[in-house]
């Protein structure tokens, strides 16, 4: 469910909180966690991800799910990846970005 305040949509539902670790080995559970963030309209809670591979992480990309208070960890892996842009809150749009 989506919620809209004076800022714009908001999610309302409580975000799924994602393991400790993404690795390769979390791949598929990490692709039912999104499911269901897709399924309830919900964030997904990266606040406790101590490590994050590479296939996780576009995982997460690919997802377009908003990610709540990413963890330090999952914030180096975006930077070290160059996809840093996509954990900032609120998105700009491409013409703020060229100005």
């Amino acid at each position: 469910m989506i919620a809209e305040d004076e800022a714009g949509p908001t999610l309302s539902i409580a975000p799924v909180p994602l393991p400790e670790r993404l690795d390769t080995a979390a791949v598929e559970a990490l692709k039912d966690l999104v499911a269901q963030a897709e399924a309830e309209g919900s964030a997904l809670d990266a606040s406790g991800i101590a490590y994050i591979g590479g296939l996780c992480l576009q995982v997460l990309l690919a997802s377009g799910r908003p990610l709540v208070a990413p963890s330090e960890k999952v914030r180096e892996a975006f930077a070290l990846f160059g996809v840093s842009e996509f954990l900032s809150e609120p998105s700009t749009s491409s013409s703020e970005l060229s100005a």
